[in-house]
């Protein structure tokens, strides 16, 4: 057997999965010549393939070696150079070396622009070394080189949406889903990126093509909850956000109790809508009421997702309350007080570090069912008209709030503005709750003789204020002791305040429960919460004005229109020698009955 005999013999043999016989082919053949590049070649891959990587990196650095000997302007020379050089990159990735291998795939790129094994490869190790715009190029590069190639679409789309760069990757799914319409992950991110570019309607056939898999991807039927609540369709689109029960990649951590399902406990109802004309129907109700005390169940409202969401679905509580037995509000620490005083007639407690089940929890109380704060609207906020009139249904502390009046009447007649700059929800991402500094600075510099600066902002965020205070003369109001881990302290602050110009987060949906006169700002692809109202109001809480970013409008134009409004705002306001007393209105502590729908 000739030497080119051998070594085909050899190449096939490796190809069928034969190592031992091409190990001695490739052997042989070096016997007869210690430099072949063939057979180095081939002895290095098989080192690698049996997880011998180093030895590997010894035969194709031999290969290479010889290979300078030859002259480097023939084809056929540096052809082989290419896949010897790609081979090495190959091996020196299995071993971690990451610069190696990269160096190794670059001169490999050079020699052969066209291998589109090299590009997935070197594209995916850009991506595991978080060098995206690389990794971004490669692939790039692969749908240029594999058009049809549906998996080279999808992962330069995926490369898009990891950067939240969804307008970028929409083109390049559509095009990955065209080509593969059956791909979940195609649909999904497709779908993903289409709702966070505010394309609503776009999105949802895409979401509905994974719908006969949703139990493999609950997350799809969740985002496309999101999108027709967008719309407005609000009893399909609370029934989709239960599927965010079930995505692994949630924060939910559900108790070990029954859920409750809606079943309205009517003679509970009745009991807040009783006839004072008709004495007769009033003892009947009072019956009923004592017949059925026994079969009354104690349902736990359940934290989910943090401060903010616990305050702006805590709106539903009282229909929760006025539709069952007894209701236990389980929330965060710091809204304990607050709640207590403002659900009067429910059992407040704080959040549980432990597993709740019907016969042991940390309180000691009997529970027969459960229902997170997430899934109240689902019965409550099935139509916009289910969406509260009233102004507020949190209150604050009286004493403190006459503490925070008195003590910002002290800076003089001018309006008492709260001011913030980044706000915080559990999952959201740092731009959707983020508002530029230059712009709040140049809004409260150009205000500073007729409107007090309050700053709300609190953490490591707040120093940023400093910077500018001591810089530009910014005159900024800070008064640390209104951040205590009780959020009494901030709250009665706020409700003395005349305005608070906030972007999304706790402190807004704070400021939104309270009742206090609020202008939310919101960023463009904002939080899905807040894309329930389209225009200037805002569902949840009546007494704001929302500003929201329109998608590709800067940020300049925006405040502009905030700078105009303050202007009017300033001028109607009344110091407080010319105002007429005002008597503070708080909720009613019987929580009278709420109109409900029950879900279908």
């Amino acid at each position: 057997m000739t030497q080119d005999e051998k070594l085909t013999t050899a190449q096939n043999a490796l190809i069928s999965g034969d190592a031992a016989k091409a190990e001695e082919l490739y052997q042989d053949v070096l016997r007869g010549d210690s430099g072949n590049l063939y057979a180095l070649d081939g002895l290095g891959v098989l080192r690698c393939q049996n997880g011998q990587s180093a030895e590997g990196v010894e035969y194709f650095l031999e290969a290479l070696h010889q290979l300078q000997t030859f002259n480097q302007s023939d084809s056929n020379i540096i052809q082989s150079s290419a896949v010897l050089q790609f081979h090495l990159g190959l091996a020196y990735r299995a071993m971690g070396h990451h610069h190696e291998a990269i160096n190794a795939f670059c001169e490999s790129h050079n020699l052969n622009p066209n291998n589109p094994d090299l590009i997935l490869n070197l594209g995916q190790l850009y991506f595991e070394l978080d060098q995206s715009e690389n990794a971004i190029s490669c692939f790039k590069n692969l749908t240029v080189l594999q058009p049809e190639n549906a998996s080279a679409w999808l992962t330069l789309g995926y490369l898009y949406t990891l950067h939240n760069q969804h307008r970028e990757a929409i083109p390049v799914l559509v095009e990955a889903a065209r080509l593969d319409p059956a791909s979940p992950d195609a649909n999904f991110f497709l779908a993903e990126s289409l709702r966070k570019e505010e394309r609503f309607e776009e999105s949802i056939p895409y979401y509905q093509r994974m719908f006969p898999i949703g139990t493999e991807w609950p997350q799809a039927i969740y985002g496309c909850g999101q999108s027709l609540l967008a719309l407005g369709d609000f009893e399909n689109g609370w029934d989709a956000m239960e599927f965010r029960l079930a995505c692994t990649f949630g924060t939910w951590e559900r108790h070990l109790l029954p859920n409750w399902n809606g079943n309205i406990n009517e003679n509970n109802m009745n009991k807040n809508c009783i006839d004072k004309n008709n004495p007769d129907q009033n003892n009947l109700d009072k019956n009923n009421e004592d017949n059925n005390n026994s079969e009354q169940k104690t349902v736990l409202a359940y934290s989910e997702e943090g401060i903010a969401a616990e305050i702006m679905f805590a709106s539903c509580l009282p229909d929760l309350i006025n539709s069952v037995g007894h209701c236990v509000i389980e929330c965060e620490s710091s809204l304990h007080s607050l709640f207590r005083r403002s659900f009067p007639r429910a059992t407040v407690v704080p959040l549980a570090t432990e597993t709740i089940d019907r016969h042991t929890n940390c309180w000691g109380l009997s529970l027969d069912e459960q229902i997170a704060f997430g899934s109240l609207p689902r019965y409550f906020r099935r139509h916009k008209e289910d969406f509260p009139i009233r102004k507020t249904y949190l209150v604050p502390d009286r004493e403190r709030m006459t503490k925070w009046s008195n003590r910002l009447s002290e800076i003089g007649g001018v309006a008492k503005i709260g001011i913030l700059w980044q706000g915080s929800w559990t999952a959201e991402t740092e731009y959707q709750t983020a508002l530029p500094m230059f712009e709040l600075r140049n809004l409260m510099l150009r205000h500073q003789a007729d409107a007090a600066w309050i700053c709300l902002q609190h953490g490591s965020k707040q120093k940023e204020i400093e910077q500018y205070r001591r810089n530009v003369s910014l005159q900024v109001h800070l008064y640390p002791e209104a951040f205590q881990y009780d959020l009494d302290e901030m709250a009665a602050l706020i409700t003395a305040l005349d305005l608070v110009i906030t972007p999304p987060g706790y402190a807004a949906n704070l400021a939104g429960a309270l009742g206090a006169k609020t202008w939310l700002i919101l960023p463009a692809k904002a939080d899905w919460r807040w894309n329930l109202s389209r225009d200037e109001h805002c569902l949840w809480y009546p007494a704001f004005r929302v500003y929201r970013q329109a998608i590709g409008q800067s940020w300049s134009e925006l405040f502009a229109t905030v700078g105009t409004d303050l202007e009017k705002f300033l001028t109607t306001h009344r110091p407080p020698e010319e105002s007429v007393p005002v008597t503070l209105a708080f909720p009613e502590q019987n929580n009278q009955a709420l109109r409900f729908r029950r879900a279908g």
